[in-house]
């Protein structure tokens, strides 16, 4: 009798650990999809109370989340509220790495080292998939899908005293949205606070405040769009609370009014550069003005963004960026407006700050049936 008690507790818990099955139905804007693993930890709160004091048993805005990176969760939001839980993970690594990640923690670090949100399907909509974006990376290392060779078709990285952003042209295709997907924002907020997508983290060794190039520091602010061939992501730095340069009001505006850079097909380029104006602030006739996103945008906006100069700019081709992992041309820098250029050698390999690999130990479902399957022999 003893036997068969243990027997069926012990089912019970095979039953409870066991991963959800994610369901074959596409993601929409009001409903994440199923999760594809839960992982046990997250079935024991005191063990991961243990890990990081940040945690709660029920979901918070996704901006209240701070984690130093070596502490990022398995995942931010495994709670089945709301538009809950997450489809993905954070916590990535060389085990999660390729095609079929579904990491939801994002890098940007330079030029040559940065990731966008893009879908986890083939010929996604990011109004279907946004909940559930997965992060797609121009370099291996973090644990995320790789952008395929050729995706990125023009780049510009631009570091301020308040944010670091990267603009530029792309075939969208690498990130796994449809040709014609018009696109859309991402950012850590969306109707419910939860982010999109839910449980999204964003990391950066090269944000304003960073004391070098290697820590990788939290971002609870920031926003990507993606879609129409062009994409820009930007990273507002924590320490800074006097302007909102990463606001999330103006989804309908795009990258040319949220983030203004120069948007040149074919050209890669890093600087250094000045604030922009905060989105729907302009300056007409001497008079500062306000605008206010309607729900649908008129035929014709009142003004036309205006582009942060830059300097200290350095130019690189693709190849060096993302082709060979050496590089031995020159660059030119350049100060815009200042009509002088230099010609420097940059170092042989292009880098950006690293970051350590973690990762969770992963209970499956085949262990699980494995460990029960000698249980029934020995009972």
């Amino acid at each position: 009798m003893a036997g068969r008690v243990f027997f069926a507790a012990a089912l019970a818990m095979a039953y409870s650990l066991t991963p959800a099955i994610a369901s074959g139905e596409p993601a929409t804007i009001t409903t994440a999809p199923k999760t594809k693993r839960t992982p046990p930890a997250y079935h024991n709160l005191a063990g991961r109370q243990a890990a990081t004091t940040y945690e709660t048993n029920s979901p918070l805005p996704l901006t209240q989340y701070q984690y130093p990176y070596p502490a990022v969760p398995e995942q931010v939001n495994p709670f089945a509220v709301g538009r809950g839980p997450q489809f993905g993970y954070n916590r990535c690594n060389s085990s999660t790495e390729g095609p079929t990640s579904n990491c939801q923690t994002l890098i940007v670090n330079s030029l040559a080292d940065f990731c966008v949100w893009g879908s986890s399907t083939p010929n996604g909509l990011i109004g279907d998939v946004e909940a559930a974006v997965v992060a797609y990376c121009s370099k291996p290392g973090h644990g995320t899908r790789i952008m395929p060779a050729g995706t990125i078709t023009g780049a510009q990285f631009m570091r301020t005293k308040a944010y670091i952003q990267v603009t530029g042209h792309f075939n969208q295709s690498g990130i796994g949205l449809a040709q014609n997907d018009t696109g859309g924002e991402l950012d850590p907020h969306g109707a419910d606070n939860m982010g999109n997508p839910l449980g999204g983290l964003v990391y950066s060794s090269s944000l304003p405040s960073a004391k070098d190039n290697t820590t990788l520091l939290q971002a609870n602010n920031w926003n990507n769009f993606v879609g129409s061939g062009v994409f820009c992501i930007k990273l507002c730095d924590p320490t800074v609370t006097t302007s909102n340069f990463c606001e999330n009001r103006d989804d309908l505006l795009g990258c040319e009014y949220n983030m203004p850079a120069s948007y040149t097909d074919g050209q890669f380029t890093s600087c250094e550069g000045e604030l922009q104006d905060v989105v729907g602030i302009y300056t007409t006739n001497g008079q500062t003005m306000s605008w206010a996103q309607p729900a649908a945008l008129p035929a014709t906006l009142p003004w036309q963004p205006r582009i942060p100069a830059s300097s200290n700019c350095i130019t690189y081709s693709s190849e060096q960026l993302f082709g060979a992992t050496t590089a031995s041309a020159s660059v030119t820098r350049t100060t815009i407006g200042a009509g002088a250029s230099t010609t420097k050698t940059p170092p042989s390999t292009v880098t950006a700050g690293s970051s350590s690999a973690n990762g969770a130990g992963q209970l499956s479902s085949s262990g699980l049936l494995a460990f029960f399957s000698v249980l029934i022999v020995l009972i």
